[in-house]
């Protein structure tokens, strides 16, 4: 069985040979508890971090970036990857190929201006 705990935060884990049990604080009522497990996933979040580009590049109404086939966004040489942009599919495999293609474009777009 997998349980979901929202807005909270592990602050501390514990266990000799094996994760046993682990400290959780909720972010918003501070309150702490300690849970038995046999495992963890964590989980970031899914609203993405743009708020520092929202003024720059474009973005969709979830506040995700809007990039072309080749990642790069609606500014010329700015490339961006990863779960801040438009997708369907949000796992660590589909980031980091997001960011390898993104990268080599990114080369790519650099070599082309020497």
């Amino acid at each position: 069985k997998i349980d979901f705990i929202m807005e909270s935060e592990i602050t501390e884990f514990y266990g000799n040979e094996s994760l046993q049990r682990v400290k959780i604080e909720h972010q918003g009522t501070h309150e702490t508890n300690e849970m038995k497990i046999d495992g963890v996933f964590i989980f970031i979040g899914y609203v993405p971090q743009t708020k520092f580009v929202d003024d720059q590049v474009k973005l969709n109404e979830r506040q995700e970036i809007i990039v072309d086939k080749d990642f790069q966004t609606n500014i010329e040489g700015v490339f961006a990857a990863g779960d801040s942009i438009e997708k369907k599919y949000r796992q660590i495999t589909t980031a980091t190929a997001d960011g390898t293609i993104a990268a080599l474009n990114a080369i790519e777009y650099i070599n082309s201006k020497k």
